[in-house]
């Protein structure tokens, strides 16, 4: 398993693929969650690399201390990564925090190296995925809505009864297949766990964390190269809310992925692959 050590720790990463086409690398989302080195975002290294790595402190990269739970760490640790791999060019792809990732290292880097972004689900502001989060959850049973409440209120959410809700929020809105769902949360990364509760909240659709107040919104307008922004039919980063963001990036484009929730990647790989690749060619 290729690792590389820099001052954080070590980082997992995974790269395929070969050939003169600009390279991608993709950001996993969390914060908090792990890269597949088998996943079927490597289906795009066709005449190019796809890098992919676990974010430090989560999966099988190494574990870190509370005080590097923050978005520098994570852009810091992806500048030092594309140094090591002698990337001069790529296009930045991520999904979910992997896009509130991605924009950050796109600001705060100044683009540097950067030809294109593909923002899959993103999360740009907080208090907006929350209201979208709550008005999901009035489409759940009325059960699960009241349980909801009742925890938040209380404190509870750590509750088997709260977790039963969210799953039914999750398998409608986050991974539409309750199998390949129940096998990503098998998978061990107790770190990761604290990272995401810490950073984002004890839930998809409440954050507590250090990101609850976060709001990128204004800045989208400063992306100067090709964008790509993408939403599930029933993504819990609704179509609705993205639309509106593409709206803000001078030259973005828009796709809804039918039938798709938000972890598109493993339930339309094909048709998310097609449209990824349309848009790169485009460019290319």
């Amino acid at each position: 398993m290729p690792y590389i050590r820099h001052k954080f720790g070590e980082t997992h990463y995974t790269v395929k693929g070969r050939g003169s086409k600009t390279p991608i690398i993709w950001l996993h989302g969390g914060p908090g969650g792990t890269h597949d080195p088998n996943g079927p975002i490597f289906s795009l290294a066709q005449g190019r690399k796809v890098y992919a790595y676990t974010q430090v402190g989560s999966g099988k990269s190494s574990k870190t201390k509370k005080a590097l739970w923050n978005i520098k760490t994570f852009v810091d640790e992806l500048e030092i990564l594309i140094k090591r791999w002698k990337l001069k060019e790529f296009h930045l792809m991520g999904g979910s925090w992997g896009t509130t990732l991605a924009l950050e290292y796109y600001l705060q880097k100044k683009g540097k190296g950067v030809k294109s972004i593909v923002f899959q689900s993103p999360l740009f502001n907080s208090h907006e995925w929350k209201q979208d989060g709550h008005r999901l959850i009035r489409g759940l049973s009325k059960k699960s809505q009241r349980v909801i409440k009742v925890c938040h209120e209380i404190g509870a959410t750590d509750s088997k009864v709260y977790r039963l809700a969210m799953m039914e929020f999750y398998l409608k809105h986050v991974l539409r297949s309750k199998k390949t769902l129940e096998k990503l949360f098998e998978k061990p990364n107790p770190n990761g766990h604290a990272i995401y509760e810490y950073m984002w909240g004890p839930s998809e659709f409440e954050p507590t964390g250090t990101l609850k107040n976060y709001d990128k919104t204004k800045s989208l307008r400063r992306i100067k190269v090709p964008t790509l922004l993408i939403c599930g039919q029933f993504d819990e980063a609704t179509p609705r809310t993205g639309r509106k963001f593409s709206k803000l990036i001078p030259n973005c484009q828009f796709s809804e992925i039918k039938n798709a929730s938000h972890v598109i990647w493993y339930e339309k790989p094909k048709e998310i692959k097609k449209v990824i690749n349309s848009f790169l060619k485009d460019l290319e």
